[in-house]
């Protein structure tokens, strides 16, 4: 998963010392169609809870100490903090953590999550954009659970992959194996990696790259660029700046069991996406409650740019831009490089 070395978005709602009984939480597609508000207008209130569609399951809200779960959401997000600053309020979600990254990289769908191609038209698309050929050795940044190295092994590439969750490097390492497959799979993070021309070849997919802050983003373009061999070439995805939608979302869903990715059960959420102009980076934020009633907060940051300031981060890293290309999802772009 890309993610870097910050300290994870995990932190007690405003609710905590009101009710104590909170604790924080992520998104996951729910196959209600979710109620969306945009700001500026007020959070939804505790007497207009969504409504389920006939196919959602239905659920009994869970009082504690006379407050209910719903109440207590709609509580914690009147509360909480309007506006947090990207990249210092909030970071990203909490990858190094076993459950965590386990339960993320087995449930989530990136085709139905963000629109993504597959995984097949996504590697060929990298073939040729890297001009990949049997028995380079190529290195998958942020790889997930493995599914291009996977790919590209099957092709007859020397594949290392490299992710800082132990749930997807124990899922990939376990994919491989069943399939006869020797891909080096290390769990580390990618902002301290210290290859030297290992690699003919690399690539970070998924908009990986805006799953870094700037200065993130800087550091692991000039690794990578350390990692090639001469002439070896890099693709980076990132968020597109021209697909933005400044507006902010507020969407209520409820998210069955087998569609979660961040707690087992399902449960009531409130996500919000709000946009920061200046910093040019998505805060991606959600409150969530089970059926034990106990909410949790999950949050993570993510940062858009223009072609021109992925081609400075290139530059500033001694790569050389090849060009722009589109991304494997709407508002996706992917930047080919080539080490001098």
């Amino acid at each position: 998963m890309a993610a870097e070395g910050n300290p994870s978005t995990t932190q007690p709602s405003a609710a905590d010392g009101a009710a104590q009984s909170t604790a924080t939480n992520g998104a996951s597609p729910a196959p209600a169609t979710p109620i969306v508000t945009a700001a500026p207008q007020p959070p939804v209130s505790a007497a207009q809870p969504p409504a389920p569609s006939a196919a959602q399951p239905q659920t009994t809200t869970v009082a504690v100490n006379g407050v209910t779960a719903l109440e207590e959401l709609v509580q914690a997000a009147t509360g909480r903090k309007e506006r947090p600053k990207p990249w210092v309020d909030v970071t990203t979600y909490p990858w190094t953590e076993d459950e965590f990254s386990g339960r993320f990289v087995r449930r989530a769908n990136y085709q139905e999550l963000y629109g993504m191609k597959e995984t097949g038209e996504e590697v060929d698309e990298l073939i040729g954009l890297l001009n990949i050929r049997p028995k380079m050795r190529v290195l998958d940044v942020c790889s997930g659970n493995g599914r291009h190295a996977i790919a590209l092994a099957l092709r007859g590439c020397k594949m290392t992959g490299i992710d800082n969750g132990p749930g997807p490097v124990n899922l990939a390492r376990e994919t491989s194996r069943n399939l006869g497959l020797a891909v080096d799979y290390r769990q580390v993070d990618a902002l301290s990696i210290s290859f030297e021309d290992a690699y003919d070849a690399a690539y970070l997919t998924c908009a990986g790259l805006s799953d870094f802050s700037p200065a993130g983003a800087k550091d692991l373009v000039t690794r990578v660029g350390r990692a090639l061999v001469p002439s070896g070439m890099f693709v980076a995805e990132f968020l597109d700046e021209a697909s933005v939608k400044p507006s902010d979302v507020r969407t209520w869903r409820f998210v069955a069991a087998d569609a979660s990715l961040f707690v087992d059960g399902g449960h009531l959420q409130l996500d919000e996406r709000l946009y920061d102009s200046d910093a040019k980076s998505e805060v991606i934020r959600s409150y969530i409650v089970p059926t034990n009633g106990k909410m949790r907060q999950f949050a993570r940051c993510r940062q858009y740019y223009k072609e021109d300031e992925v081609k400075a981060l290139l530059t500033a890293a001694s790569l050389q831009t090849v060009g722009f290309h589109a991304g494997s999802a709407p508002g996706l772009r992917k930047v080919v490089a080539k080490k001098a």
